[in-house]
């Protein structure tokens, strides 16, 4: 220990006598050390650390999977949920619930926020404990709600003041009974739990219309539940062949099913940031060997006069430790910022996002990752040291181009390896820049500029409240067009990108019903004028009018693709389709009038799907929950104000939540932004590490081969032909790296091959680009030590002693 502490002193004064090579160390080990940290705290908050419930393990998430097809729906039945819940052993409760972001009317005023409406059962599967307050009995269900902490903060001042108070949802009165915990968000930013009862309103087993959460027995395994499900689900198949055919009912841990989408998104930052560090360590691999070299004589003397082998490594490994160490300490300063751009950065669906944060299993990770550090850019160079011949170490000259082959070698190595790295880094940006370009030029099917967006939540949820909302919605829309600066004005249920509406399946009069093969697509609601705002193409026929009332014949507008997968090239208006949307159309034929354009409905990463749209007052139940859309003339965000006071004047228990399209689309490809921005970042770190690399590595062989160039331009050699010299070598490098590079390019890019859209993983455009980047980059760096190259003096070197 003596001898440790001994070395470690002596590293130290040597690290502060040379202060560049100490700082440009600690930098680039910071760098990579600070981006492997935040990116591990987000990995291990959002995918390794057990969600924040009691018996987290136990609790599970209820799925839907097809035997016929290999599809797995995160979705189930109601019927199928409460079968499963009577029947299953191996599951202590199993819960229902439903999620949005909803109006909630307070005694003077509406608020838009995310509620979850949720049975009697969700607080035993989470086991709640109320800051305030007490769980709801059975007696009080469809008339009890929870609130969490920041909800009544906000709303009423305190946790005790909401207990008692009443809020309506859906023309519900509801009382407050507990309030939650800050730390109890599920589903996720959830500020309202509203009650109902834990009977499904409807017994039709091909909707799915719930999410599902269940509780394993203590001591049941994830395996024995999934067996007894699938016997349940056997069972229920031979019950309802119909419905439950090919139908398998399963349990997912909770954890896996919040964070399964975003798990290849953060393994592959992982491994970028992970790359940058392996570069980082490259970088200073080659420092060290520089300086290793410099210290020869100083080596060999020690040698010659007794110091062993591992000494020698021993002093090489104290100033490594000590620069890892500095790394380490610097990287997690680093790391908090960082942290904070990616949270900012961060898409508003990242699951966990709350809980994120720096912890001990983080600085255990780092100081991992210190000592990775020390290990990797320490041990060649101590195998050098420990290895030094004195005999040869002091007959050699650097200054007369005698250094070993070996070191070049290794240098060498080192700067292709670099290279290489580099190149998987910036393939990687490049594929995922190309999508989004490809997603930011896609045509939509709709036009997404000056639309103002307000998503609407009116209080009733039967068909008499609809009707009476739907004709205040006509006065409302009346008075938005009067509004200075709006073109148009129209509402939907099921706009592009706002994750709402219905879908299923529907079938066609005339043609033969096959239940397995029932054509599908959305089903949305709007009323006259929606396609002409939003600037969707009408292609045949007519758009839904104000004569198309309840009372009249039920007709719809399909999208181009439902009329090329129901009907082909036959002209489908007049046609009739049939669908079970909601109980004002069900066993009802619905008249085609009019056909449009096919539009992205989830996001522009998708494909056009089908939809089928009907008018609202033929629909007047769905008339509750819609958008808004208005078509502007000015800057769409500047009319909130004067639409706010017109429907509140209207009616004032509509709660509101102001948006744009534009927005709304950048937000359906926030993952994707997120990602690419992430990935450039780190391959422009990349870049510049292995830039510097092959700076430095160009910038020693010149120093190396001062005296060999000296005496080539003694015997005439130009200072161009010095310069294509030094130039041509790091050029060497460099494309032995890009060969490297795109050798494992090949296998590597088809892991991110499901992240990319209208781009093909061995694209090209990307190869090349990238491949040029690199070369020009390489070749730029080395520019600055082949000009000192060719202005050596070779009369001034030839004289210089050794």
């Amino acid at each position: 220990m003596e001898n440790l502490l001994q070395d470690l002193r002596y590293a130290a004064r040597r690290l502060w006598k040379r202060p560049v090579f100490t700082v440009t160390a600690v930098l680039t080990l910071a760098l990579g050390i600070g981006a492997n940290t935040a990116i591990f705290t987000v990995v291990h908050s959002v995918l390794l650390a057990p969600l924040p419930y009691r018996d987290a393990g136990r609790i599970m998430a209820l799925d839907t999977s097809f035997t016929n097809t290999g599809r797995i729906h995160s979705r189930v039945t109601g019927p199928d949920a409460v079968d499963v819940g009577r029947q299953a052993r191996s599951l202590e409760a199993v819960s229902l619930y439903n999620e949005g972001l909803l109006g909630v009317q307070l005694h003077d005023h509406a608020v838009f926020t995310p509620v979850t409406i949720i049975d009697a059962d969700f607080a035993r599967v989470f086991g709640l404990v109320p800051v305030a307050g007490r769980t709801f009995t059975e007696q009080e269900i469809g008339r009890a709600a929870f609130v969490s902490a920041r909800f009544a903060r906000d709303q009423f001042g305190s946790a005790q003041a909401a207990l008692g108070q009443t809020v309506h949802f859906q023309n519900q009165p509801l009382q407050i009974t507990g309030v939650l915990p800050a730390s109890f968000d599920f589903p996720a930013k959830t500020q309202v739990w509203v009650t109902f009862p834990s009977h499904p309103e409807t017994e039709d087993r091909t909707a799915y219309n719930y999410k599902a959460v269940a509780k394993l027995r203590a001591g049941v395994s994830v395996e024995a539940a999934r067996a007894d499900l699938k016997a349940i689900s056997q069972h229920l198949a031979a019950a309802y062949p119909g419905a439950n055919k090919n139908k398998q009912m399963t349990v997912v841990p909770l954890r896996e099913q919040l964070t399964g989408e975003v798990r290849p998104m953060l393994v592959l930052l992982l491994a970028a940031v992970g790359m940058v560090l392996l570069i980082a360590c490259a970088n200073v691999t080659h420092l060290m060997l520089a300086r290793s070299m410099d210290r020869q004589r100083e080596l060999a003397v020690r040698t010659a006069l007794g110091s062993s082998q591992w000494k020698m490594g021993q002093l090489v490994l104290a100033e490594g430790f000590l620069v890892s160490l500095a790394g380490a300490l610097l990287g997690v300063l680093l790391a908090v910022p960082v942290l904070h751009v990616l949270l900012a950065m961060a898409p508003a669906d990242l699951p966990r996002a709350a809980e994120i944060h720096l912890n001990g299993w983080v600085l255990a990770f780092t100081l991992a990752l210190s000592a990775l550090a020390t290990v990797l850019s320490s041990l060649f160079p101590a195998r050098k040291a420990a290895k030094i011949d004195p005999a040869e170490a002091l007959k050699a000259d650097s200054s007369r181009g005698a250094s070993a082959k070996s070191a070049s070698a290794l240098r060498h190595g080192l700067v292709v390896a670099e290279v290489a790295a580099t190149f998987l880094l910036a393939v990687g940006a490049a594929l995922l820049l190309r999508t989004m370009m490809t997603l930011m030029e896609r045509d939509l099917g709709y036009q997404p500029g000056n639309l103002l967006v307000v998503n609407a939540e009116a209080p009733g949820f039967d068909l008499k409240a609809g009707q009476e909302i739907a004709r205040q919605y006509d006065e409302i829309f009346a008075q938005l067009r009067a509004l200075p600066g709006v073109e148009n004005v129209a509402g939907i249920d099921g706009l592009p990108t706002a994750n709402s509406g219905s879908n299923g399946s529907y079938s066609v009069k005339g043609v033969p019903t096959d239940n397995d093969h029932m054509p599908w697509a959305f089903f949305n609601v709007v009323t006259p004028g929606y396609f002409s705002t939003m600037k969707i193409p009408l292609l045949r026929g007519r758009d839904v009018s104000a004569e198309d009332t309840l009372g009249s014949q039920r007709v719809a507008v399909i999208s181009e693709s439902v009329a090329k997968q129901s009907f082909g090239n036959t002209d489908p208006v007049g046609k009739q389709i049939q669908l079970g949307l909601d109980l004002e159309s069900l066993h009802q034929w619905i008249t085609i009038v009019g056909v449009v354009a096919d539009v992205r409905q989830d996001s522009p990463a998708q494909q056009p799907g089908p939809a089928i749209y009907m008018p609202m007052a033929q629909h007047p139940s769905r008339a509750p929950e819609i958008n808004l859309v208005l078509r502007t003339k000015v800057p769409p965000l500047t009319l909130m104000d004067p639409v706010r006071t017109t429907i509140q004047h209207i009616n004032p228990e509509i709660a509101m939540h102001f948006t744009t399209m534009d927005a709304m689309v950048g937000e359906s490809i926030a993952a994707e932004r997120f990602r690419t921005a992430l990935l450039s970042s780190f391959a422009g770190a990349g870049l510049l590490l292995a830039m510097l690399g092959v700076y430095g590595t160009m910038a020693y062989s010149v120093a190396q081969r001062r005296f060999e160039i000296g005496v080539r331009m003694a015997f005439g050699a130009e200072r161009q032909t010095v310069l294509r010299m030094v130039l041509w070598h790091a050029a060497k490098l460099s494309c032995w790296g890009i060969v490297v590079g795109m050798a494992l390019s090949f296998a590597l890019t088809r892991l991110i091959s499901g992240m990319l859209v209208g781009v093909h993983a061995m694209d090209p455009l990307s190869l090349s680009v990238t491949a040029a980047l690199l070369f020009f980059s390489a070749t730029a760096a080395a520019l600055g030590p082949a000009w000192r190259a060719a202005r050596v003096d070779p009369m001034r070197t030839l004289r210089a002693d050794p």
